[in-house]
């Protein structure tokens, strides 16, 4: 399986991080400490004005340009790791499907949402399935969450991130190419159950984690290939990465993690926002893109080119 199309959008509107601690009552102190430690300066927000059906829309316009004269998408899945059907995050598929003519007027839609920020990987092994079979030919990803319509507050969580709005549309055939999909892994650990609901003694908890959670998913790619690929993860925070590369056995692996500071952590689409920067055929090396989410949701995916530029030094 292959992404033959990318398109993301990071929106240009932000909060400061100040901003949103004040919300939760916070002192400046604690904002300095949380900015220090985890490396987050502000959020990406959808603006008033703006909503994610509108801005699926223009990525998928993006993405369409991609298609054959006769290749349609005939199938959607939409994936949000926030199941909260707000005004801004709501997306309605069918009137989507509606909209244009680059999609089959009888394309399946699925939307995935019980996967807090790993459901992206959810989305993908279902694509690759339903291409398997051989009855759709082109399945378009989109993923993407805003809280724009949510108080400030909900973007914070104490000791562990800062959550900001980003989209992404991703258009997946059969077959290889420049961004070859493969080695799709889900886990569920039921121990973390409680998610963001949970108490500050179970983020804790889950946090403490973080690092076996990782370790389990990468063990499920040989290791010459895992040493010389780009993790693209989710944007918990810049501690996390830190802390897990003092290990010796980790501290060669390369991270992206350049867009902690600029958006915060963009929930299902943070990997996907990487690999549009850091793509396998330019940077000569796979990519290994990751999601460890809070309700102990793991997925993890390879990404490689069958084109590979010279590889880049980290």
């Amino acid at each position: 399986m292959n992404i033959f199309a990318l398109k993301t959008c990071i929106p240009v509107t932000r909060i400061s991080l100040d901003a949103i601690l004040a919300h939760r009552g916070a002192n400046p102190s604690e904002a300095r400490t949380f900015r220090h430690l985890f490396g987050f300066q502000e959020a990406s927000t959808l603006a008033e004005d703006e909503s994610a059906t509108a801005t699926f829309e223009s990525l998928l316009q993006q993405t369409a340009v991609q298609l054959t004269q006769a290749e349609k998408i005939d199938a959607i899945i939409l994936v949000q790791g926030l199941p909260a059907r707000s005004r801004r995050q709501r997306v309605d598929l069918a009137l989507l499907r509606q909209r244009f003519d680059f999609i089959a007027p009888d394309a399946h839609l699925i939307t995935l949402n019980q996967q807090n920020c790993a459901t992206l990987f959810w989305g993908l092994l279902m694509a690759e399935r339903m291409l398997e079979q051989g009855k759709y030919q082109c399945v378009a990803l989109l993923a993407g969450d805003t809280l724009a319509d949510f108080s400030l507050a909900e973007r914070y969580v104490p000791g562990c991130t800062l959550i900001g709005d980003a989209f992404a549309c991703a258009l997946l055939r059969p077959g290889g190419g420049e961004r070859r999909v493969s080695g799709i892994h889900c886990f569920h650990h039921p121990a973390f159950w409680q998610g963001l609901d949970g108490s500050r003694e179970d983020i804790k908890r889950f946090y403490q984690s973080h690092d076996a959670l990782i370790d389990m998913a990468l063990r499920q790619y040989p290791a010459e290939q895992r040493k010389d690929a780009w993790l693209l993860p989710h944007n918990i925070n810049r501690l996390s990465w830190q802390t897990w590369r003092r290990h010796p056995d980790r501290a060669h692996q390369r991270i992206a993690t350049d867009l902690i500071g600029q958006c915060g952590h963009c929930y299902t689409t943070d990997p996907l926002l990487l690999l549009d920067t850091h793509p396998p055929a330019e940077t000569g090396q796979p990519a290994i893109l990751l999601s460890v989410g809070l309700g102990g949701w793991v997925g993890s995916a390879m990404i490689t080119s069958d084109t590979f530029a010279e590889p880049q030094d980290a």
